[in-house]
């Protein structure tokens, strides 16, 4: 499934912002599914844990990769239907499809953000450029199945000709976390299970729209890049030549 992608080399960001509702629409009754497999065990595990310093420690850990995976999961949610238009995977078949790359894909996220915040840190401008030249590196990884700092790169590439538009994602996605830890930081100070149940259900609701809106942006910068969809998996059947038929 994939629209126009924009006029020339320019990204069309409404187009960009369109299919990820219409994915968002079709997809919700999995990734929800998916989100509260993968978010319920951290918050439960912190809650019987405390908030000690050995105890947020592994619950922080816990957190990073089920948030890694959910965030592999989504990728493949956008992929799937970027193929045929539907979901076909089964929520273990997507937990499964992304098992093998989780420690990529953590790795890749610690390598970001810690690049992303020291540019923001020392000079928040190449923190705001270095955020945009490696926003699609996670479907890169995915979807393409490359290393961390190759799919850094392929992110770099793809998104060359088109960061000044793609800061206007950036900036959506950058309101989305402020409202959710403003809002979760407003409940929590009622009580702190209002307020972890707030996170809960704002993480399943919001964290996968994110990851759908930068794994959508890749396929559509593919698509301007290189002319059409890769690394989508199909099956072609080649019928061989019988020759001719046989005399009577």
């Amino acid at each position: 499934m994939s629209g126009p992608s924009g006029t020339g080399n320019h990204l069309d960001i409404g187009g960009v912002f369109e299919s990820t509702g219409d994915i968002y629409s079709k997809a919700f009754g999995t990734f929800w599914i998916v989100a509260l497999v993968l978010l319920i065990p951290p918050a439960v595990l912190q809650w019987l844990i405390g908030d000690g310093a050995l105890g947020g420690l592994i619950a922080a850990v816990v957190n990073i990769f089920a948030t890694a995976w959910l965030a592999g999961g989504v990728v493949r949610i956008v992929q799937d239907v970027e193929a045929d238009g539907q979901v076909d995977y089964s929520v273990g078949d997507l937990l499964g499809s992304v098992w093998p790359r989780l420690l990529a894909i953590v790795g890749l996220q610690i390598v970001v953000g810690l690049i992303v915040a020291i540019g923001l840190i020392f000079f928040i401008i190449p923190g705001i450029i270095l955020a945009l030249v490696l926003v699609v590196s996670l479907p890169s990884l995915v979807v393409e199945d490359r290393g961390i700092f190759d799919s850094m790169s392929r992110s770099a590439d793809l998104t060359k000709d088109n960061r000044m538009r793609i800061l206007a994602v950036g900036i959506l996605m950058i309101l989305i976390l402020i409202g959710i830890g403003i809002l979760s930081t407003l409940l929590a100070a009622i009580t702190p299970i209002i307020g972890a149940l707030a996170m809960l259900v704002l993480g399943v609701l919001l964290y996968p729209y994110i990851y759908m809106l930068t794994t959508v942006l890749y396929f559509r910068l593919v698509e301007l890049k290189e002319g059409g969809v890769v690394a989508v998996e199909e099956t072609v059947i080649v019928e061989e030549d019988a020759g001719p038929p046989p005399a009577v």
